[in-house]
């Protein structure tokens, strides 16, 4: 049976009560709007586009933790993976490397967006990156008259703070939202 079908299977065993926790369970690197569903469809897609290759040993994992250890038995012998369910193929090697979780932000990424602001940094800081106003004007102080550098550092103050939701993907959806005063295209850069 194909592994989106056994997902599939295994979810529509789960109650409604059980669903959002199995979602609360589901690794970090599945971003947490993307688990947010009560759709067991959306919720295996979402699962497969982030494991493609291990999207049953992920489900394993999640419903260990439940503990629904009954559904982790039902996904004997069909899992896919590492370890003692089989080596991988070169094939599956490929397409996991591929399908890697998302990478965080780097500081070129930071600064080269930094140097694309300009004076609206403040408002985006506040209203879509979720910055102090008290830090915004510590980071003025700090890096008086140069605009650039002020920007760069609030931005590496919110990847810091972010930690692993701090990818490049992410960014680009924060400075997406309706109300950003920033051209598209300054950071269209982050999901190339």
């Amino acid at each position: 049976m194909e592994q989106r079908h056994r997902l599939l299977r295994i979810l529509e065993e789960l109650t409604m009560d059980e669903l959002p926790k199995f979602a609360f369970y589901l690794p970090a690197t599945i971003p947490r709007g993307k688990r947010d569903t009560v759709s067991r469809v959306d919720l295996a897609e979402v699962i497969l586009q982030y494991y493609p290759v291990e999207a049953l040993d992920v489900t394993a994992e999640v419903l260990n933790k439940m503990p629904r250890r009954d559904l982790v038995s039902m996904l004997q012998g069909e899992r896919s993976g590492v370890g003692p369910w089989g080596e991988r193929t070169e094939e599956e090697r490929e397409v996991a490397a591929a399908a890697a979780p998302p990478k965080l932000v780097t500081q070129q990424q930071l600064m080269r967006l930094a140097s694309k602001v300009g004076k609206n940094w403040k408002m985006i800081g506040i209203l879509f990156l979720g910055m102090e106003n008290s830090r915004l004007e510590q980071i003025e102080e700090e890096n008086p008259k140069n605009i650039v550098m002020q920007v760069f550092r609030m931005l590496y103050d919110w990847k810091n703070r972010e930690k692993d939701k701090a990818t490049a993907g992410h960014l680009y959806n924060l400075l997406n939202q309706e109300g950003v005063e920033l051209d598209p295209s300054t950071y269209a850069f982050l999901i190339e």
